[in-house]
């Protein structure tokens, strides 16, 4: 089979279960005592799309360009946060529960791109698919002008945290909840630039191909204090702003506000939290990396004892700034646990979840 009739044969696949897919797959009322095991959302253009991202990873780490378990791991699940997110019950719960739905756009924007590129997948997808596609993909054309463009560092962050501050004002929120492209647009927006972003924080490259460590770490202190600031201002806030959740049938018995505040909670501490672990992963490679290419060089004593300075000069930058990321989030955690209006009580997190 020619490259051409590979890729004709993808596109008529996908245009089919394009054309089969549900007609609604949002905006439908649901009653409050619905069972939420009930509730799988299947689509089959999106399980096609994860069956074939697998496949494809799978065809491309055979030819040995996986040399570890754990990346196989990393990247299976990251699948399996979309699977979560976009298939399972969370899909169609967080069209009624507001606290589910920061639940779904942290496995959407963070947890999947996270373990996706954890696992430094580019060289097995690329090598993975029809020779045809992977020339496309892996030369110098537009497509890779526009992507080396989004992930320069400031651009990357900026795209990140507009992904999520954009869609959480209340007329575009509820408008994206009631109607289907609109809702799919925003689960696009949440993952392309969480790919993008985590693409150039996990960047195998040093410097100047990639971003040093003070450009990672600066990213993910912006990252993480655009996440408690949005986060803060859910928890603490006194009014209810989403009225699309009701329209559709407000579910578990709880309050807006309430559902509201406890979004706030879960994406300013777990969402932050997903930080914290990947700036501790990046710590950990660069220095396994500095400590790999120190090893591997063959220089007098003065050279390779300045090559070792460098490299300690920048963990001590990494793990300085790592600190204060830290400090941050613990200072956050203790501000919701004074907290007095008590988020989660009508959730009952201490005892049964509400069904």
């Amino acid at each position: 089979m020619t490259p051409t009739m590979a890729i004709r044969r993808w596109l008529m696949a996908g245009a089919l279960l394009l054309l089969a897919a549900p007609a609604s797959a949002h905006g439908d009322h649901v009653a409050a005592g619905a069972s939420p095991w009930t509730m799988w959302a299947v689509s089959p253009e999106i399980l096609l799309g994860l069956i074939v991202a697998g496949l494809i990873y799978w065809r491309g780490s055979r030819h040995g360009l996986v040399d570890r378990q754990w990346r196989i791991l990393a990247f299976n699940g990251g699948l399996a946060a979309l699977f979560i997110a976009l298939i399972s019950p969370v899909e169609e719960l967080a069209d009624h529960i507001f606290a589910v739905h920061q639940v779904e756009h942290m496995l959407l924007r963070t947890v999947a791109p996270m373990l996706i590129f954890l696992s430094r997948p580019q060289a097995a997808l690329v090598r993975g698919l029809p020779d045809g596609v992977s020339r496309f993909f892996a030369g110098r054309g537009w497509i890779r002008r526009v992507v080396d463009v989004l992930r320069f560092p400031p651009l990357a962050t900026v795209l990140f945290l507009a992904s999520s501050y954009f869609w959480m004002l209340p007329h575009y929120h509820d408008l994206a909840i009631m109607d289907k492209p609109i809702h799919y647009l925003w689960h696009v927006s949440l993952l392309l630039s969480g790919l993008i972003f985590f693409s150039v924080i996990f960047d195998r490259r040093p410097p100047p191909h990639g971003p040093g460590l003070g450009t990672r770490l600066a990213m993910f202190v912006a990252a993480a204090l655009g996440n408690i600031l949005l986060g803060a201002f859910l928890t603490f806030k006194t009014i209810p702003l989403y009225s699309a959740y009701l329209a559709l049938g407000h579910m578990w018995n709880v309050s807006m506000l309430t559902d509201e505040q406890t979004g706030g909670v879960i994406m300013w501490i777990p969402g932050t939290m997903m930080f914290a672990v990947s700036a501790v992963l990046v710590i950990y490679r660069w220095g396994s990396e500095e400590t790999r290419d120190v090893d591997r060089r063959i220089r007098s004593g003065r050279e390779l004892i300045a090559t070792r300075r460098q490299g300690n000069g920048a963990l001590a930058l990494g793990l300085l700034c790592f600190s204060l990321l830290m400090l941050v989030i613990t200072i956050s955690v203790v501000a919701v646990i004074d907290h007095p209006h008590g988020t989660n009580r009508d959730f009952g997190m201490a005892g049964t979840i509400p069904g």
